[in-house]
């Protein structure tokens, strides 16, 4: 394997620091760390190259809060915008692309372009072969981020990279908390890399073929219940021999059929999905809190969660919910006015909207025409799309007023417009 060399002094560049300072900031530019940066930010730059090029770089001290999530308190690690987030930024530059060459196709956490729903679709044609898929054995680490060590997660990042300087600044990142500590921009890669090499040894020694990983989370799919629990063991002695890690006490062995599987935050069974119970709960908890202002913020993801599961009746209830919530707000279907900027509807086609409400009335230009207007929001704004489209016409007046808002996207088809 390849390993990266003598590149630290090609990368550490003010060039590079900016860019990174940009990325660290994405999401995040009105938080309080930005604004100070941003304050100096030549300055500020130039200090972080010089400490970074000098090796006196030190990571700053961790704030420490517990953080209660889905009944579990998790102690979560928070480091300041400057230097640290954006140092982090800077070396996952250079370092993920090579890291994701170490990673098999079935381990989906931190990966671009994997993900959630990239599992859940490869976990739903796993499950296509029902004969060698009736059982699963369902494992994750006891408190993995905690019991990472540092002797050993130095080791792996060093069978892929070698250049000193470089291999300096990501120990003293390593050393600078106990374990991996959970919020740290470059902790989630840490995690998943020190697995990297466990994946390989089921892939590749132990030949397993129906194996999906999530962060410390584990699925494995066989037709012999007996091979599940002779695998276990095996798993058990690696993670302790290798990565001094144990398997919780709460592992699972048992037949898909009739649990499913509780994964990726979804219950599969070999002919359908459902959504995991406790993510329903929290759906329906946050429609109150819906507002005009964090209406996308509030439900984009809800409705992604339903887009990938055989749940028909409960996006109805969903949606009828989320109609009524929005009446409350004094937004309707059909309204007379629509609030926002004026926008080119070329300006939004192919990306993902949110339509709220829409009014039809007759062409300024011709009489037998009609002119459509849209009530969008996009990226958290409100924005009014006009066009002349009969398609969109006919498609947006047979949407039921339940159906109000929806996501959707405006796609150019044969010279016309059409919602998808």
């Amino acid at each position: 394997m390849k390993r990266i060399g003598n590149i630290y002094d090609k990368i550490c560049t003010i060039d590079n620091l900016y860019t990174a300072y940009l990325n660290a900031r994405k999401g995040k530019k009105n938080t309080y760390g930005v604004r100070v940066f941003e304050k100096d930010i030549e300055n500020n730059l130039l200090k972080l190259h010089s400490s970074l090029n000098s090796l006196t770089y030190k990571t700053s001290e961790y704030y420490n809060f517990k953080l209660n999530e889905y009944g579990k308190d998790r102690l979560i690690s928070r480091l300041p915008f400057y230097p640290d987030r954006i140092v982090h930024h800077w070396l996952m530059m250079f370092l993920e692309p090579e890291w994701n060459k170490i990673f098999i196709r079935d381990t989906y956490a931190c990966i671009k372009g994997r993900g959630i729903h990239d599992g859940l679709y490869r976990l739903k044609k796993n499950l296509l072969d029902v004969e060698n898929t009736f059982y699963c054995l369902k494992i994750d680490v006891r408190k993995f981020y905690p019991s990472i060590d540092h002797g050993i997660l130095k080791t792996i990042v060093r069978r892929k990279v070698k250049d000193k300087k470089l291999l300096f600044i990501l120990d003293e990142i390593i050393d600078s908390a106990p374990g991996v500590p959970i919020g740290n921009y470059l902790s989630q890669y840490f995690a998943n890399l020190y697995l990297a090499y466990f994946d390989h040894y089921m892939k590749e020694i132990q030949m397993v073929e129906y194996y999906q990983r999530y962060a410390d989370d584990i699925v494995i799919l066989h037709h012999d219940k007996s091979y599940l629990h002779a695998l276990l063991i095996n798993i058990s002695d690696y993670l302790e021999q290798n990565l001094h890690l144990s398997v919780k006490r709460n592992y699972q062995v048992f037949p898909v059929k009739s649990r499913g599987i509780d994964f990726l935050g979804y219950k599969s069974f070999h002919s359908h999905v459902l959504i995991r119970k406790s993510i329903k709960q929290r759906m329906f908890r946050k429609v109150k809190s819906i507002t005009q202002n964090n209406f996308m913020l509030k439900t984009a993801a809800y409705n992604g969660w339903l887009k990938y599961a055989n749940a028909f009746n409960l996006t109805n209830k969903y949606r009828a919910m989320v109609a009524k919530r929005f009446s409350e707000l004094g937004v309707h279907v059909g309204v007379e006015s629509l609030t926002g900027e004026k926008i080119k509807i070329s300006k939004i086609l192919d990306k993902e909207i949110m339509v709220k409400a829409f009014k039809v009335t007759e062409s300024k230009y011709d009489k037998d025409k009609h002119c459509l207007k849209i009530q969008i929001e996009i990226s958290g704004e409100n924005k009014v799309i006009f066009t002349g489209s009969e398609m969109l016409r006919k498609q947006i007046e047979q949407v039921g007023e339940a159906d109000f808002p929806f996501q959707t996207v405006i796609k150019s088809v044969e010279e016309t417009y059409q919602f998808t």
